[in-house]
């Protein structure tokens, strides 16, 4: 069912929820430049008979808006805790894909007793000022219409013809600013909760010896290699990734 709260920026957030509200919950979280009509929606269905699902649109995404002129890691990490306050979710698993998997890993670094288990697909930890420049590079508004326009058109229908642009760029400046002020290797250190770290064997973004050195940094890390798999969420298959998550997830049960 698709509802919509307001943070207290006035920043309203779309978000969903599926299944039986005696299930554990279930968080959902997209990737940056994404949403929830396109992303996590095929495995909505399976998820539901064990668990509550919740998805949600981060600020600026999707059917979201943003009261802000950029984008920060942390304001986004508040707005998560902030719906699940409103939800009365006292605790719950999360599964993240790219940016959701970072932004999952904050909440529960700001509130480790909330996540219960987290999984981080095809997120990228490791942000430097050149990752950086090769994210600006490739992504310019003007140039894209051009050089990829279906990729353009695709992202214009998910986030809406003016809010797009915005995006693209707002993305772009907080890749810099992770790679300045994000999350770094000391803070994992005690963070006790099992998190599984997976990626695709074909990433373009996220290099295999990044995810491996991650998951082992992690004090109850785990890690998945999809075979076959790229960066883009199109990409992902529900088996063997489904499987895993809800083996994963009903440990902790």
């Amino acid at each position: 069912m698709q509802q919509t709260w307001m943070t207290d920026d006035k920043t309203t957030i779309n978000f969903e929820i599926f299944g039986d509200r005696l299930n554990p919950p279930l968080l959902l979280l997209p990737g940056l430049m994404g949403s929830i009509s396109t992303q996590w929606r095929k495995f909505v269905r399976p998820l539901t008979a064990d668990y509550r699902v919740l998805m949600m649109d981060l600020r600026g995404h999707g059917r979201s808006n943003n009261s802000q002129t950029t984008l920060r890691p942390d304001r986004m990490a508040k707005d998560i805790a902030g719906l699940l306050d409103h939800l009365d979710i006292p605790e719950l698993h999360v599964a993240g894909y790219s940016l959701g998997g970072y932004l999952g890993l904050l909440l529960a670094l700001n509130q480790p007793r909330r996540v219960s288990t987290l999984l981080m697909h095809a997120t990228k930890f490791y942000w430097t000022k050149g990752s950086a420049k090769n994210m600006q590079a490739q992504l310019d508004p003007d140039k894209m219409v051009k050089t990829v326009p279906a990729y353009a058109n695709q992202l214009m229908e998910e986030h809406g013809g003016r809010q797009w642009r915005a995006l693209v760029r707002q993305a772009v400046e907080m890749t810099f600013f992770m790679a300045e002020a994000g999350i770094r290797e000391a803070a994992l250190k005690h963070l006790q909760q099992p998190v599984l770290v997976s990626l695709g064997d074909r990433d373009e973004m996220v290099p295999l010896p990044e995810a491996v050195r991650l998951s082992r940094i992690l004090p109850n890390g785990g890690l998945i290699v999809l075979p076959g798999t790229r960066h883009a969420f199109q990409s992902i298959r529900p088996v063997p990734l489904l499987p895993m998550m809800q083996n994963f997830h009903q440990k902790r049960d």
